[in-house]
């Protein structure tokens, strides 16, 4: 018998070779008369690409992004199930092998300046984006017969290049689990999997798996701009880009033509232009109706306003991690002699204030619902030379404010202070991400301890361990550990084929005793979801993954004015 699911309602751094057009660059604010019907939402700054599926893995959910495209499928947060979106209803077949997803039959991609369809959504777009999140953009290559050229002519490896560009789907090896994405009908898309995996369908439901149109892609393509995708974006959803000004703002426009429940709000501006400090006092100004990820030392402040506060837990972590290719840190007790020196409750109580919880496991609270206070205990004791070997040691800081760490190098300083209690001296080296991704393509990374973190999609434990801990991901950004454990591997292959229940989270819990024994990575932090609101906003909620759905939103003063 098949499973069917129905709708049940509406609701590595590569510098891109081309043209970026500056048509975007350059737009006004929303204009007063406007204003009545509109919202501005505040939040951190972000990468200035419209295309998520290129987004970087363990990043935080683009609000702006969130809101033009649509998915086949979502994640509800809230009944934690896969629920249909593009696609009204999908089948997985008996053995698990095929996924059948049958399409709505009226959606229309947006309408704007850049762009208007001829046609509505179909099967062509589906396997079209299917495709390129694995890499396998048959018709399409990103890249001119002129750019190629030229990358060759710098020595530069195409197929890595092209690589880097999927890091989400390229660390879950998506590809590795398709065989075929096939076209059946207008209307009807067949995936072929090698091996059942039923985690495919989470993966299919994050914020990276986003419809794109094929037609707008052609267009571009015809002009040798297939970039463009991730400057003026075309999707389905319900607000599409209206302006957007790099570094500042984007202000998006309720999609008239939109397939579900329309937008309460005609306009929303997304404006990521000031810093902490600055969004809050523009919160206070009353110049933002809503305030994203504060900082845990304004929230004293906030509470003290007519303000709502909107949290949940957060489904992230940030960890220590020990670079097991360096020899020295390939001793487990001198592992667990620096995690046990660590004091987490004074990370948390200077750092967090109380917007957080200390990390009893490396699968956030949030997820597993399970907590052990006596994982990871503090209990530091100096630690012998003849263990140590060396009073210096090299520990990396990924310098970017990321939604499980606000404050990455006060956090690297705090540990050091710690460290040197027990023995052992710090070099603190404050890093980019795009700095760390070329170190480890060129095997140059010679940290031995780093500070980074992850944030989790959907509740699969699967797809939270995998990228940062698992053989398949040594040496790669995500496995910063460089940890490799073929038990703990098979721990996870044995849960990926079971079905939810209790079998499957007795793996996850063997596979959470053999972190702790071996300590590959020590876990610190997980931070909860925050967001502020001004009264006059309703409907607003954020989940633990961090999703915002503005659509929902409503103003009271359009509600009182009806």
């Amino acid at each position: 018998m098949k499973l069917v699911y129905q709708a049940v309602s509406l609701a590595v751094s590569f510098v891109t070779l081309g043209y970026v057009p500056n048509t975007v660059l350059a737009a006004p604010r929303i204009p007063e008369p406007l204003l009545n019907s509109s919202a501005i939402y505040c939040t951190d700054t972000w990468n200035g690409s419209f295309n998520p599926q290129r987004a970087e893995v363990g990043s935080n959910i683009n609000v702006v992004t969130e809101q033009i495209y649509d998915k086949l499928i979502e994640f509800d947060p809230v009944e934690n199930r896969i629920i249909p979106s593009l696609a009204e209803r999908f089948e997985v077949s008996d053995d698990g092998l095929v996924i059948t997803f049958h399409l709505r039959k009226d959606v229309e991609f947006q309408h704007t300046k850049w762009f208007t369809p001829t046609r509505k959504m179909n099967a062509e777009d589906v396997v079209f984006s299917l495709n390129r999140m694995m890499n396998k953009d048959f018709e399409l290559p990103e890249l001119s017969e002129e750019q190629q050229e030229t990358l060759q002519r710098y020595h530069i490896n195409l197929e890595i290049a092209e690589r880097t560009y999927f890091p989400y789907f390229e660390s879950v090896h998506l590809e590795e689990s398709v065989k075929k994405v096939t076209m059946l009908d207008n209307n009807t898309v067949q995936i072929e999997l090698i091996s059942p995996n039923p985690a495919i369908l989470g993966h299919l439901s994050s914020q990276y798996a986003v419809i794109l149109s094929k037609e707008y892609a052609l267009q571009l393509n015809a002009d040798d701009n297939l970039q463009q995708l991730a400057q003026l974006p075309i999707g389905t959803g319900a607000y599409q880009l209206e302006n957007y000004a790099q570094n500042d703002f984007a202000r998006l426009r309720a999609n008239t033509y939109y397939w579900g429940e329309k937008p309460q709000i005609t306009n929303i501006v997304v404006d990521f232009a000031s810093s902490s400090t600055g969004r809050m006092a523009k919160f206070l100004n009353s110049e933002c109706d809503i305030l994203a990820f504060p900082e845990p030392s304004q929230m004293s402040i906030l509470k003290k306003q007519k303000n709502r506060i909107i949290e949940n837990e957060g489904a992230n972590l940030a960890f220590l991690a020990f670079n097991t290719k360096q020899e020295i840190m390939q001793n487990v007790l001198l592992r667990r002699k620096i995690a046990e020196a660590i004091n987490r409750k004074r990370l948390l109580k200077i750092l967090f204030y109380d917007t957080a919880k200390i990390a009893d496991s490396v699968l956030p609270y949030a997820i597993s619902h399970q907590q052990n206070n006596k994982s990871y205990p503090y209990q530091p004791e100096p630690i012998s030379k003849k263990l140590r070997k060396s009073n210096h040691f090299n520990l990396w800081v990924v310098d970017e404010k990321k939604v499980y760490n606000s404050h990455p190098v006060k956090m690297a300083e705090l540990i050091r202070s710690d460290l040197a209690k027990v023995g052992i001296s710090l070099d603190i080296r404050k890093v980019s991400r795009a700095y760390l991704a070329q170190q480890i393509a060129n095997h140059t990374a010679d940290y031995d301890l780093i500070l980074d973190g992850w944030l989790a999609n959907n509740f699969e434990a699967d797809d939270f361990f995998r990228p940062i801990l698992s053989c398949q991901s040594v040496n790669s950004i995500t496995n910063l550990s460089n940890w490799c454990n073929h038990e703990f591997d098979s721990l996870l292959d044995s849960a990926k084929s079971l079905p939810d229940g209790d079998a499957k989270n007795g793996l996850y819990e063997f596979a959470q005793v053999l972190l702790e024994k071996e300590i590959p990575i020590l876990p610190l932090i997980n931070v909860d979801r925050i967001i502020v609101a001004k009264d006059k906003i309703e409907n607003l909620s954020i989940s633990r993954f961090g999703h915002i759905n503005l659509a929902k939103l409503k103003l009271k003063n359009n509600v009182e004015n009806e």
